[in-house]
């Protein structure tokens, strides 16, 4: 697929064979461009979010209470009132106060600042602009006692890990590749006037094969933005111009195919 790639952008006579390639070598060279595009997500995610997920589950595990849910009821070690705020992200903090028994309101969560409040009875969630959603825990039907402590959050990590990561990926890959194919659906409507002008035979399904092709800047591009500390501008706008540029040479190119070759003889 190297070669094509390399086709795609340094060889707008190669688009002849694009267009008369294979359903199946078309969908093979999607899934390498969207797995170049995911190399570049899975690079992203260990530079940005892989550290913040490792320092929160570290903090969770140093910092938070030993905390066990037997019969509707919690307790904790302490028993509180504490309240926690992550390291890095100041916003995100909790209370933890086993000791309270009485409902959290609104305004309470706000003076504390937190997100979420444990109390021996319930968990309450701020939603913000005056909105709780509180979760009873005598209305739970857990029979057997639950302990959330050092070890818990480590399994967690471990479990996190192994889902999170590869669940992302593959939501990225196959997102991509449907993008590419709807986008190419698109771009071949466009070829249509493109080969009209250029009076290039060219049928549709040839037309979506080389708008495939001719997303490979683009789809360069969105990987390489991945990447970067900082965002490639109007980078939508750039990848549509790039791709309409190289679809339209792919189109002439092929009509001064067309044109070069002899007619049959009589």
């Amino acid at each position: 697929m190297v070669p094509d790639l390399l086709d795609a952008l340094c060889r707008p006579a190669a688009y002849r064979r694009f267009a008369g390639e294979n359903p199946a070598r078309t969908a093979t060279y999607v899934a390498f461009l969207s797995l170049v595009f995911v190399a570049s997500i899975g690079v992203a995610v260990k530079l940005r979010l892989a550290p913040l997920f490792t320092e929160t589950f570290s903090w969770l595990e140093t910092q938070m209470p030993e905390i066990q849910f037997a019969g509707g009821v919690v307790t904790s070690t302490p028993p509180g009132p504490l309240r926690l705020e992550h390291p890095r992200a100041k916003e995100i903090a909790l209370m933890v106060d086993t000791t309270r028994k009485e409902p959290v309101t609104p305004a309470q969560l706000e003076e504390a600042k937190v997100l979420a409040y444990v109390t021996s009875n319930a968990l309450y969630l701020n939603r913000g602009r005056g909105r709780v959603e509180s979760i009873d825990f005598s209305k739970s039907g857990a029979e057997r006692p639950v302990k959330l402590d050092a070890a818990a959050y480590k399994e967690m990590e471990r479990a996190f890990n192994w889902i999170f990561y590869p669940a992302l990926l593959l939501f990225f890959f196959l997102a991509f590749a449907l993008s590419m194919a709807v986008s190419g659906l698109v771009y071949a409507l466009v070829g249509l006037i493109a080969a009209s002008a250029s009076h290039a035979t060219l049928s549709f399904g040839q037309l979506f094969r080389l708008s495939v092709h001719a997303q490979t800047a683009g789809c360069l591009l969105y990987a390489l933005d991945a990447i970067l500390p900082f965002a490639i501008p109007r980078l939508p706008v750039v990848s549509a111009i790039l791709t309409l540029t190289f679809l339209v040479l792919a189109v002439r190119a092929h009509a001064r195919a067309a044109e070069e070759t002899p007619a049959p003889a009589a």
